[in-house]
């Protein structure tokens, strides 16, 4: 008789990972399988992860029933069991992540529905016909990547902006083709542009699928089943297509290595390109990490052996943009008190008279970024988290941005009803506003979260900026990827200081990389473009070396700092996050964590990691509850596993990127 364990559906919220069944000899299951399985008093679903003979010494039920063929592939089912142990998460979670809702609840969308109603344009542009197009002759410099790239299983591919890195999937993808492998090309969810999909589809002539956020459940499931049946070749997706039931993949390209939008904000929070490196390894897939502003771990991890490191120097088409930085200081001294300088208002000036375009970059959503009395000095509140509720005038609303509450803009200070009371700040709401006064010729655009809801508007932006029917992009982080168009010769960014004023170690490589990835949007076809970057720390090194364009002196500028106070690449990170309606609780609940986890490590003997905390959260209450944070730093932290807190209340942050 053969047993099998499952991950069952129903036993999400309990610690143990899987359970015992028999396999009836009228059922053929492999790993992979989803089953129906009884659980106490009722039946409910599961997957198997595991089947053998050996009896596993208790009594057992039988597997009920199970699916015709396996859902997932046997290398999904060993990467699932890698990164549930890596962070710190029951195994049915990651095993619900690798697949839509709709084929995990009941194996639906394997076809056409008649009541579908939508269809994505970026799907409809990924499935129509494709013109083919001529790859272009490489440069030496890429040629020497695709080298690097053939004779080594994984490889960071680190190119200033515009080298052509994309050339270099693209034929590295048609090797893979020619193969008879399969490709899956890994992109940040914003540069996932029409652009981008019909570059791939005219090129590599192969069928393509597409997985990002913004399909719909349906849409989801159905590509989930192209890919599985392998009637696609290519796979183009943001950070969930990691998952993608890929048969015979031989080839995994990541691009913009290092990105924020790799990182799962919610359960399960893995991050891409972790979780992409041992998808190559259980595989046998080569992998190629591509950025112009790699991540300081993976650059360490390149110049260590860990990746083999390919390096592009040269752009393919024109110069890098010069970038100056403007010192805000100097600006309110000569009397300047507009959000733009004078410097990046003449820019704008030009580029408008040459009839060119511009692209202003502000990473803060909405038309003031707090509200505040000045009669008490006292701003309003949300009233389940502790930040500033923010101005949105589409809405004649305060709205907060972690949970949604909303409330109409007060007349009086709800905290001593004086009628001083005003929005202050900036956010691309107001900056939008102040571009349309002061050049009211100029047809303007904005491109934020605030406005990308719909499934199809990020399309429709880009396509109208791209045709040129707008003069001035102004946007968040958004307009820093994929905006490849060539009239755009004038960027600004209107406050580089933004990411440095978080408490977090990579605030520098995130100044370092935004500044660097939006001054790229200028120039791209070689015609005279400019950078202006406003700043109130042009001293700081993340800007001075992003204005240079020169990672290596950033790298080398940053690694000292992350050395001395053992960040990554140095440590790892584990952030436990105890959360409660009551202050107290949470802190209680952490504080016993804490000193649970410290002896833990004393008795078990486990040496180099470090307990850290308890200390309140950044944002110490969120959605109504108070949080409170334990952290582990040093290597090895699955080590300590055993030792985490179990119950409600409790998350866990493996490698944060905050």
């Amino acid at each position: 008789m053969l047993f099998a364990e499952v991950a069952v559906e129903a036993a999400r919220a309990l610690d143990r990972e899987t359970y015992s069944y028999s396999v009836p000899d009228s059922l053929d299951v492999v790993p992979g399988h989803r089953v129906t399985v009884p659980f106490g008093r009722r039946s409910t679903f599961g997957f198997v992860v595991s089947v053998g003979a050996d009896d596993p010494g208790v009594e057992v039920k039988a597997i009920e029933a199970a699916g015709r063929d396996p859902l997932l592939l046997p290398h999904q089912v060993e990467l699932a069991r890698l990164v549930a142990n890596h962070y710190w998460m029951p195994l049915i979670e990651c095993i619900r992540a690798m697949l839509p809702p709709r084929v995990r609840n009941n194996g639906a969308g394997a076809g056409p529905s008649t009541r579908q109603k939508r269809h994505s344009r970026l799907l409809d542009l990924a499935l129509a016909p494709a013109v083919r197009q001529a790859a272009p002759e490489l440069t030496a410099e890429q040629l020497a990547a695709l080298e690097v790239i053939e004779a080594n299983p994984l490889t960071l591919l680190h190119g200033v902006i515009a080298s052509g890195k994309t050339e270099v999937y693209l034929a590295a993808a048609r090797k893979a083709l020619d193969r008879e492998l399969r490709v899956l090309l890994l992109v940040p969810d914003i540069a996932l542009t029409p652009q981008l999909v019909e570059r791939v589809r005219s090129r590599l002539d192969a069928p393509v699928a597409v997985l990002h956020s913004q399909l719909t459940e349906l849409e989801r499931a159905q590509q989930w089943w192209r890919v599985r049946r392998g009637e696609a070749s290519v796979v183009l997706g943001s950070r969930s297509a990691v998952f993608a039931p890929i048969p015979r993949l031989g080839l995994i390209c990541l691009d913009e290595e290092g990105s924020a939008s790799y990182k799962q904000d919610r359960t399960p929070r893995y991050e891409a390109g972790w979780v992409a490196r041992r998808l190559g390894e259980v595989s046998g897939a080569r992998m190629v990490a591509g950025s112009a502003t790699p991540s300081v771990v993976a650059y360490h991890e390149a110049k260590t052996g860990v990746y083999a490191l390919a390096s592009m120097t040269k752009r393919v088409h024109g110069d890098s943009a010069p970038v100056r930085l403007v010192d805000m200081r100097d600006e309110l001294t000569l009397g300047n008190r507009q959000p733009l300088s004078t410097r990046l208002m003449k820019a704008v000036e030009q580029t408008l008279s040459n009839e060119e375009q511009a692209i202003l970059y502000l990473n803060r959503r909405g038309l003031a970024t707090f509200v505040m009395c000045r009669e008490c000095g006292k701003s309003v509140q949300c009233l389940g988290c502790s930040v500033a509720l923010v101005e949105h005038q589409e809405l004649n609303a305060l709205v907060c941005h972690y949970c949604g509450y909303s409330r109409p803009m007060p007349d009086l200070c709800p905290h001593c009803g004086s009628r001083q009371i005003r929005g202050l700040g900036m956010g691309t709401q107001r900056l939008e506003s102040t571009v349309k006064k002061l050049w009211p010729q100029a047809r303007v655009l904005r491109l934020d979260s605030d406005v990308a809801r719909g499934p199809d508007a990020y399309f429709e932006i880009w396509e109208a900026f791209s045709e040129r029917r707008a003069d001035i992009l102004v946007g968040t982080q958004l307009v820093t990827r994929g905006f490849d168009l060539p009239a755009v010769s004038c960027v600004g960014v209107v406050d580089a200081d933004l990411p440095l004023h978080f408490p977090d170690y990579r605030s520098a490589e995130n100044t370092f990389s935004l500044v660097t990835q939006v001054a790229g949007r200028a120039g791209r076809d070689g015609r005279p473009a400019q950078v202006v970057g406003q700043t109130s720390n042009p001293e700081h090194y993340s800007l001075r070396c992003a204005a240079a364009g020169d990672y290596e002196g950033f790298y080398a500028a940053d690694l000292p700092a992350r050395k001395a106070f053992v960040f990554p690449p140095f440590a790892n990170l584990a952030v436990l996050t105890r959360s409660d309606a009551y202050d107290e609780k949470a802190a209680e609940g952490a504080r016993g964590a804490a000193e649970a986890i410290a002896a833990g490590l004393l008795k078990d003997g486990i040496e180099g990691i470090r307990v850290m905390g308890p200390s309140p959260a950044f944002i110490h209450r969120l959605r109504g509850e108070y949080r409170w944070q334990v952290t582990l730093k040093g290597d090895g932290l699955e080590r300590a596993r055993h030792l985490a807190p179990r119950g409600r209340g409790w998350s866990f942050d493996i490698d944060p990127f905050t």
